[in-house]
């Protein structure tokens, strides 16, 4: 309610429920306000009193409800909401990557209140996010928002969560290579061990942007044959153990050989390799990661008989250039130089080895775990034992993303024949 107690000078009140539940009168007049010359400036139609009335109702009803309430913008939810993340012991990579979707959604409506922001709002959103940055940030962007409003919804801040009738849109282009990593079968499996190990196929490094856009020639020099260079770039090993047990690339790289049973046969991931904004490569240990859960898993005999060769070739080369410094990680797949390997860098000597073998670009570390999955659901183990294998919670999200379909399957022909060609 608006009242004009003189010329270009009003009283605004509202009623507020506070603290307590009790709802009681706030008020406020016009504040002051001078221009340039510190002549005052009327308030001629009372929108100045009415803003100073409703923040001061906003801060009311914030105390009342907590850290949040409607009236939270959605750039402080997502404040609030990573702080939580990082206190629930998110993964850094994940919560860097939730901070570069935040920036778009904060740019495109982070000042609205949370009661200004509805479902149609968001799908717009998301939409704009999809067609600029792809199919999967859209997803992405998705499962924060959805995150950040259910936190809200939690902290009685709302009582519906607008995100979550959201639908994307099924018509945006993707962007780059997108898709994910797909299935290899058991024949390019095959072939990839051997070639790994084998192949005189040239392997010529890849160009940056600035050497393939120069006008002069690269300097030319003789490129390495595939085998050649993954045994420098130790990278045969480790296609062998992806190969062998499915595990995600930096599990592979954060194995200790105390993790590996020889006399049991038997594999216990511990850590994994990740990059830590401001630290560097660490390994990490976590009691809940999803991507890293603690189980053992059973080894098949190659992957045995490429460790126990490893181990020996280690120690040899431990003899020739022992590794120096502090607490060094007994690590099954170490540096040159005895530290943890990164990653990334091992997926980009992978690409460089995918690319002069011709085999297709979404074929990526990734595609080794969908092999194994694979192989064992072709072998009639059950989606239960495949998931204790690739260390999912849900054998359901095993079957769902890892078990490849729309196959060929002789043996449910065969099956059918069986049934109709002998009735008795």
């Amino acid at each position: 309610m608006l009242t004009e107690l003189s010329s270009g000078h009003w009283q605004a009140r509202v009623l507020v429920r506070d603290a307590s539940g009790k709802r009681r009168e706030l008020s406020r007049v016009s504040p002051l306000k001078r221009d340039s010359r510190g002549r005052k400036i009327p308030d001629r139609n009372g929108a100045r009193a009415a803003d100073a009335v409703l923040s001061a109702a906003n801060l009311v009803r914030v105390d009342a409800g907590g850290e949040l309430s409607e009236a939270t913008t959605v750039r402080q939810l997502w404040d609030l909401y990573r702080i939580h993340l990082v206190e629930q012991g998110r993964a850094g990579a994940t919560v860097e990557r939730y901070d570069i979707v935040a920036e778009t959604f904060n740019t495109a409506f982070g000042a609205r209140r949370l009661l200004e922001v509805t479902t149609s709002a968001v799908e717009a959103f998301l939409k704009d996010l999809g067609s600029a940055k792809g199919p999967g940030t859209m997803r992405t962007g998705r499962n924060v928002l959805s995150g950040m409003f259910r936190y809200a919804v939690r902290k009685d801040a709302l009582t519906v969560n607008p995100v979550r009738e959201s639908q994307l849109a099924q018509n945006v282009e993707a962007k780059g290579r997108t898709g994910g990593s797909r299935d290899i079968t058991v024949d390019e499996l095959r072939f990839i061990l051997a070639a790994v190990r084998t192949s005189a196929v040239a392997c010529p490094r890849k160009l940056s942007r600035a050497e393939r856009n120069r006008e002069k020639p690269v300097k030319s020099y003789t490129a390495p044959t595939v085998a050649d260079f993954c045994k420098s770039a130790d990278l045969a090993d480790w296609v062998t153990l992806l190969a062998g047990t499915g595990l995600r690339r930096s599990q592979a790289l954060g194995l200790l050989w105390s993790d590996i049973d020889m006399e049991r046969r038997t594999l216990r991931t511990t850590g994994k390799v990740v990059r830590v904004k401001g630290e560097g490569l660490v390994r990490v240990v976590g009691d809940e990661d999803p991507k890293n859960r603690k189980g053992a898993i059973a080894l098949p005999d190659f992957v045995i008989e490429m460790l126990k060769q490893r181990r020996k070739d280690l120690a040899a080369r431990q003899l020739a250039s022992p590794p120096t410094g502090k607490d060094v990680l007994d690590l099954v797949f170490p540096s040159a130089v005895w530290t943890l390997r990164d990653p990334q860098n091992v997926g980009h000597e992978w690409q460089r080895v995918r690319d002069a073998l011709e085999i297709p670009d979404d074929v990526t570390a990734h595609s080794f775990r969908g092999a194994v999955a694979t192989i064992l659901d072709d072998a009639g183990l059950s989606a239960r034992v495949t998931a204790d294998v690739l260390g999912h919670v849900d054998p359901a999200m095993t079957q769902r993303r890892y078990m490849a379909r729309g196959r060929v399957h002789h043996a449910a022909a065969g099956a059918l024949d069986r049934a109709v060609s002998n009735p008795g």
